[in-house]
């Protein structure tokens, strides 16, 4: 006997043996909702779906979120950059047809999905944030060429394109655009392409069958007439003025950004008619990305004309409190200013001191705290006040952000203080180009 004819008795016997698991998926899974990484149900035509992710309506966005929104969009437009932010609707809302029965029993309802999504956009663009809506485009019951995978949560080169149609379109609209010289580029198909896929593998150990492979055509985007132009137009185009705007677009976000099959950086490039400088973080949830970018040198030298900052609904930005987004804000707005005296650095250390006495802090500034090292991923701050108190902030980028060494530290409950002295210890320190300042927000 074959081993094919062996590998077919098996799966036979198996299924057999499981008459309701047979009669229930098309794939031979069983207990997905119980599935301790990645719990999920089995949908219609192969579709798979995350119970805490893509069935989940409640996606909290605080006032205080929308307002700090606002501030950032107004923050960047000040400095020549405008925003666009795009939250990607979850999988289950753009297909809702190849759901299960059983998605209602763990609480999902297209229309209060809808409406949850809507909301959000709609609250962003009344605090003059340019909130992209995503869901109409997205939305869709034709399975020969979803948006999304179908075995895995993100979207397919057919997905990435549709958005990116829709926003470049959005940003040749935009007043800015007026003054920018486009750039035509060209995307070709280059063949279907596997990607690799963590749900996909997390989902088939619960599965007999093979789950539908993650997927999608491959496309390459360059610029026309330029031979050489796929190896720089996602990024650094050349040197710039200090402080300039560049006729660019600055995509941060997920891997959604990230990933290169789906190629939606390339389709950007192509349906903005500007170059693409892409930031985004695979695993960098909501803020690794952007929070990466504004604090970097690179960003105060160079700000673009675009940022177009993607992050899927159920990413929450008030996740952390308000700290995350009042540091995106002070970087925006740089509006800093040298502070402390008689400082003492020792680099074998990490160690910088500085003497505060005098030093007024007003509500709701920034302590910046430039290591003077773009390595340096750690900050402890120990502020000592007159009476001889200590109080303690401490920033810690993970392994999904990149090190920029320049720290925008809240100072909630410090502005009522007669601070003595500062003592920081970073992990990475240059002694020459250390320093501290404020910042207003």
């Amino acid at each position: 006997m074959t081993k094919t004819l062996l590998l077919g008795a098996a799966l036979a016997a198996v299924l057999s043996a499981s008459p309701a698991l047979a009669a229930n998926s098309a794939f031979g899974c069983n207990h997905l909702e119980d599935n301790p990484t990645l719990p999920s149900v089995e949908g219609k035509d192969g579709f798979f779906f995350r119970i805490f992710a893509d069935l989940r309506m409640q996606h909290p966005f605080t006032e205080d979120t929308t307002i700090q929104m606002g501030q950032l969009a107004e923050a960047l437009k000040a400095h020549g950059t405008t925003m666009l932010y795009v939250p990607i609707p979850t999988k289950s809302v753009t297909l809702p047809t190849f759901l299960p029965d059983e998605a209602k029993l763990f609480g999902f309802d297209e229309n209060v999905a809808t409406a949850v999504y809507e909301d959000q956009v709609k609250r962003l663009n009344e605090k003059g944030v340019i909130a992209v809506d995503l869901l109409s485009a997205l939305r869709t019951t034709d399975a020969s060429n979803p948006p999304f995978f179908r075995s895995d949560f993100h979207w397919t080169s057919k997905g990435a394109e549709t958005a990116a149609q829709l926003i470049g379109g959005m940003i040749k609209q935009l007043p800015g655009y007026a003054d920018v010289k486009p750039v035509t580029y060209e995307t070709k198909a280059t063949g279907a392409e596997l990607a690799v896929s963590s749900m996909r593998r997390a989902l088939q150990e619960f599965c007999v069958l093979s789950l539908p492979p993650v997927i999608s055509t491959a496309y390459q985007t360059v610029e026309v007439a330029s031979a050489d132009a796929s190896l720089d137009i996602f990024g650094d185009s050349g040197a710039a003025d200090p402080g300039a705007t560049n006729d660019e677009i600055a995509l941060v976000g997920t891997s959604f950004s990230d990933a290169l099959v789906p190629n939606f950086s390339g389709f950007l490039a192509q349906y903005s008619s500007l170059p693409v400088a892409n930031m985004a973080i695979t695993g960098g949830n909501q803020f690794g990305a952007i929070t990466s970018y504004l604090t970097s040198r690179e960003f105060q030298a160079r700000r673009p004309k675009f940022l177009v900052w993607e992050n899927p609904i159920y990413n929450n930005l008030a996740q952390f409190g308000t700290g995350s987004m009042t540091e995106l804000i002070a970087a925006a707005r740089s509006d800093c200013k040298p502070v402390g005296t008689a400082p003492v650095v020792d680099a074998s250390k990490g160690l910088y001191e500085a003497d505060l006495t005098g030093t007024a802090i007003t509500p709701n500034q920034v302590l910046l705290a430039d290591a003077g090292d773009n390595g340096s991923r750690d900050a402890v701050l120990d502020f000592q006040s007159i009476d001889g108190r200590t109080f303690t902030r401490e920033v810690h980028r993970g392994d999904r952000f990149r090190g920029t060494g320049r720290f925008f530290i809240p100072l909630e409950s410090l502005d009522s203080l007669e601070l003595s002295k500062v003592s920081i210890k970073f992990d990475r320190l240059s002694e020459k180009t250390a320093a501290i300042s404020l910042c207003n927000t």
